[in-house]
């Protein structure tokens, strides 16, 4: 039977399309659970909903963020807007996408019974990539290709603080009434922290968060489509 499990994320509320992925996988939960109690017994299904829910919530700040920026162009104070609301949002992307990959981390933990502590079910955790090496090296060799958006990602989560620039740097920078696209864009690479953010410069590489999501979205997919593989092949295991 069908679980429809991504029936119970965001993908429900919004008009974004499921991943096929997400779909190919409920399919073979079709072929081999005959009844509901089986089928929501399962742990593969439970770690199904829980990685969809949280790709699921990726896209829907992906899209307030883009939103708000169309929403609030007939404002008077429609840049002040966009820009506060970019903020909030992007803060709930980088959360929701930590939890992603939180999610991904702890499907192989379980799947491939890892002897880590819960502190290191973790893609930045060095113990959690020595540990799948040495129990499933062919799996390592599959998600190893990804490390580098994993890294370039998690960096961005735990430099948020130095990343996110608040308005009053943007204005600082750029004027009082700075341009609609210098207050929705943040520090790609600074070479400062919070404390040192009056020194930045209006050379200081900047980047506007939704080209980010453009570049990442294929690689959080890609990853999504990893682990329902691996979540199928979970299927035909004994219990």
């Amino acid at each position: 039977m069908k679980t429809r499990f991504y029936e119970r994320t965001a993908y429900q509320l919004s008009d974004q399309p499921v991943p096929g992925c997400f779909v190919w996988l409920d399919e073979q939960f079709d072929r081999h659970f005959a009844t509901y109690e089986e089928a929501f017994s399962h742990p593969c299904t439970i770690m199904a909903e829980s990685l969809c829910a949280r790709m699921a919530d990726v896209e829907m700040y992906a899209f307030l963020i883009e939103d708000a920026r169309k929403r609030h162009t007939v404002d008077p104070k429609a840049e002040e807007k966009a820009a506060l609301l970019t903020r909030s949002f992007w803060v709930g992307y980088l959360g929701a996408g930590r939890a992603l990959l939180d999610v991904g981390a702890a499907i192989l933990t379980g799947l491939y019974n890892l002897a880590l502590p819960v502190a290191a079910i973790s893609f930045g955790s060095g113990d959690f990539w020595h540990q799948l090496v040495t129990v499933a090296p062919n799996v390592h060799r599959r998600y190893h290709p990804l490390r580098l958006f994993l890294a370039e990602f998690l960096r961005w989560c735990n430099e948020s603080a130095h990343r996110i620039p608040p308005i009053l740097v943007v204005e600082a920078q750029f004027g009082r009434y700075a341009p609609r696209d210098d207050r929705l864009r943040f520090f790609n690479e600074p070479n400062f922290t919070l404390a040192e953010m009056h020194r930045a410069t209006i050379h200081a590489h900047w980047v506007d968060p939704l080209a980010l999501h453009v570049r990442w979205k294929p690689q959080f997919l890609l990853l999504c489509e990893k682990l329902t593989v691996d979540l199928s092949k979970a299927l035909e295991q004994p219990a």
